[in-house]
């Protein structure tokens, strides 16, 4: 079996891992006492990663994982190496600002065309009310296409989506029809440019005319009837004939949870149809977790390979990063279908990245 190298973040820090599937063996710990809110890599060059740390910066290593070096400043919540050339890197941060570098992470220009969106637009960035004051509105997510470079996506948390078809250098809001704009993963429906889906914190859309307008795409999602309930998450199109969605999902948001002290009834759905019809993942996972499926990680070389990072309510967004909280680490050889944990009994895993080691 592959022998792979496992980026596992918890929320105080991260743990980098290899193994080839019959035990993890743990290669080196860092970021002691901080939250790394995501982490990419390229698929080219396996030992290169960025990690976004909240309200500290953005990281690369070029080794694997066994030094990180600082390459930007400021509240870095999100990565992405564009598909067509991996020296193209995009990074956004809070508050909402989108930066661009064309030598793999080295030096970054800004891309702030989406700053003269009008007034109307930008009164609509902005944390939810318990966290004013304690952050800002950040961009959670990037998406470039990889038919057309110059379609980018970016997602707002607090905020929306925008989109850009000059490759960065003019923006619009494409928000319609999203009721609550915290939005967390997009990803386009394979073989068009004009179909979407997004996740976000209360349900899961779908686009069919390039965002300008989106509709709720949740049959058969629990809580689909309940919007303050039908929490959506990181999600995967594992290709294939039908493709596949696998989505991450729990009862409520953070705050539900927090302040009506539940747990997160975390749960993982498939969808064959494009997100038309969801259902719950057959084996291996309970369809109410105690814990939130926070991250998915795909395998550098198996499609229908997945991971899954689990994580409790006690995730800290990077303002409490020494609640440890618990988790767990699973995966599926069968795109969704079954899970077994290869880890259990872990400080709560809030991101996660798998290369070829």
């Amino acid at each position: 079996m592959e022998r792979l190298r496992y980026y596992i973040a918890h929320n105080s820090g991260l743990e980098v891992m290899s193994g080839n599937g019959s035990g993890l063996r743990t290669e080196g710990t860092f970021f002691e006492g901080r939250t790394l809110e995501h982490l990419e890599g390229c698929r080219k060059r396996p030992e290169v990663v960025f990690a976004a740390v909240a309200f500290d910066g953005g990281y690369r290593t070029v080794d694997a994982g066994q030094t990180w070096q600082k390459i930007a400043d400021g509240d870095v919540r999100t990565f992405t190496v564009d598909p067509h050339d991996e020296q193209i890197v995009y990074m956004g941060s809070g508050p909402i600002r989108l930066h661009r570098s064309d030598d793999g992470g080295t030096t970054w220009e800004p891309l702030d065309g989406m700053l003269a969106l009008p007034a109307t637009v930008k009164e609509k960035w902005g944390p939810p009310a318990p966290l004013r004051g304690k952050e800002e509105a950040h961009v959670r997510d990037i998406f470039v296409h990889p038919g057309d470079r110059r379609l980018i996506f970016v997602l707002l948390e607090h905020g929306g989506v925008l989109l850009s078809r000059d490759g960065g250098t003019t923006w619009e809001d494409r928000s319609s029809g999203i009721d609550y704009v915290d939005m967390h993963v997009i990803e386009h429906v394979p073989g068009t440019t004009e179909s979407y889906c997004v996740s976000s914190a209360q349900g899961f859309y779908r686009t069919d005319d390039l965002g300008a307008h989106w509709h709720r795409s949740e049959a058969g999602m629990p809580w689909s009837g309940e919007p303050r309930y039908c929490y959506s998450h990181e999600w995967r199109v594992v290709p294939g004939t039908p493709p596949r969605m696998v989505l991450c999902g729990g009862r409520g948001s953070p705050g539900v949870w927090m302040h009506e002290k539940v747990t997160p009834h975390g749960h993982i759905l498939l969808s064959d149809d494009a997100g038309a019809h969801w259902r719950f993942t057959a084996q291996g996972i309970g369809h109410e977790e105690p814990c939130m499926p926070w991250v998915l990680a795909s395998h550098p070389s198996d499609a229908r390979t997945l991971f899954c990072g689990m994580g409790d309510g006690g995730r800290g967004f990077g303002l409490q990063p020494n609640e440890r909280g618990r988790g767990a680490w699973y995966v599926s050889r069968d795109a969704g279908d079954s899970w077994e944990p290869m880890l259990r009994d872990t400080p709560a895993v809030v991101t996660a990245w798998v290369a070829a080691d």
